[in-house]
């Protein structure tokens, strides 16, 4: 499979002359909390600008250089342990923006234009990719548009399936999307990766042709490639919220215990009311199309190493019915990962394991979409760094997420 050498000199092009956002000087805080009282009088700086929980439940959180002195204080005044393990976060990014842009000038001048897993593929790559998928193998692959963002940029799904590139209706429906944040790189790779196996390996896996699969790589096109252009640290969309602010959270969007926010520039925004961003629209029209044989549902982000199951909403948490069924499914999904050499995957409850969190895709997916199963993935982070994961161990992780896709599957 090639991707045109057209594409990658664009790519290149935008890369190098866009504007970059800046974050020279911010750190990132590992915290250890020794009691839920902890990690809860911690929540008072969540909607502060300048401040970014990285991962939510305030275990690593990004400081904006003139609020570290007051951070620390907080910190040391209440007995919090912490340690700064990012002193320059701008120096990660760089390192991680110079490999990219290094990559994609030597495979232009090597002329290779096959597809790899060494460096991230951006919105136009991975769109590529699946169109000339479509091409090839037509009696396994149909990619269609499913909507267009604030931007106008194609949304875009991808089927894969045994009976001719269609669902019909006799087998069960797998729904995944990717990217639905747009800093999350390493979970659209792992997603395109699955693709890649799933339809050019597609003879290695007929355990998983039991299943049809819908997936959605790139959930938000114009926050992916804001990410990638211009601030590599982009988590929304980019719908214009306030005249100040741009960008609705999609995965606290959803019309599903969805709760109204008082800051528009929240990084955690819902928007005006729920399901009202034309991304959130498109995967809700999606599933809804299906609804008669969605079985399981995939979110995936990163990071964490984590396997998550609804509900997200309440704490304490509301476990979903059939709890049991999806401990054990994750639990045989983190041993698969385990048997790769994978990461000790952490399998719970949303709100318990994590944080709450109202209107996400999973809540929605399993308390009002009509899937029986749905999990959030929160993929590896590349150690301390989070987000920006090394592209060298990209291929691992996607290898390993695979894993969780393939048990998941077979035990539906």
């Amino acid at each position: 499979m090639k991707l045109t050498a057209t594409v990658v000199l664009l790519t290149l092009g935008l890369l190098i002359n866009a504007e970059q956002v800046s974050y020279r000087n911010y750190k990132v805080y590992k915290i250890e909390f020794a009691s839920r009282d902890e990690q809860a009088g911690l929540k008072q700086w969540e909607e502060k600008d300048g401040v970014d929980f990285w991962d939510g439940a305030g275990h690593r959180i990004m400081i904006h250089p003139d609020l570290q002195q007051d951070f620390e204080s907080f910190l040391v005044s209440n007995h919090i342990s912490h340690e700064v393990i990012i002193d320059d976060v701008e120096t990660t990014i760089e390192a991680e923006r110079n490999y990219n842009n290094e990559y994609r000038k030597a495979k232009l001048a090597s002329g290779r234009s096959t597809v790899d897993f060494d460096h991230f593929w951006n919105t136009q790559e991975i769109y590529d990719y699946i169109d000339e998928l479509a091409v090839e193998y037509p009696n396994l692959v149909s990619v269609e548009v499913i909507g267009h963002t604030e931007e106008n940029r194609e949304i875009k799904s991808i089927t894969i399936t045994s009976t001719s590139g269609q669902v019909n209706g006799t087998k069960p429906v797998i729904f995944i999307d990717g990217g639905i944040h747009a800093r999350e790189w390493a979970g659209v790779m792992s997603v395109v990766y699955l693709i890649h196996e799933l339809v050019e390996h597609s003879y290695e896996y007929e355990d998983m042709f039991e299943n049809d699969w819908v997936i959605v790589p790139v959930a938000n096109p114009d926050g992916y490639e804001y990410s990638h252009l211009t601030d590599r640290l982009w988590r929304k969309n980019r719908f214009r919220s306030s005249i100040q602010c741009t960008g609705v959270d999609l995965n606290r969007n959803f019309a599903y215990q969805w709760r109204l926010g008082s800051n528009r520039c929240s990084i955690t925004y819902g928007g005006r009311i729920p399901s009202s961003e034309k991304e959130t629209q498109a995967l809700v029209a999606l599933m809804e199309r299906y609804r008669s044989s969605l079985v399981l549902y995939l979110a995936v982000h990163t990071y964490g190493n984590m396997i998550l199951y609804p509900f997200a909403y309440a704490t304490p948490f509301v476990p979903v019915d059939n709890a049991a069924e999806h401990a054990t499914i994750g639990e045989r999904a983190r041993d698969a990962v385990l048997s790769v050499g994978g990461p000790n995957y952490i399998v719970g409850n949303s709100a318990y394991v994590l944080y709450s969190a109202y209107g996400t895709s999973t809540d929605y997916a399993v308390g009002h979409a009509g899937f029986q199963y749905g999990y959030t993935l929160e993929l590896t982070g590349g150690g301390s760094t989070g987000f920006d994961l090394p592209a060298s161990e990209l291929l691992n992780v996607a290898h390993a997420t695979f894993q969780i896709f393939r048990s998941m599957s077979s035990d539906i």
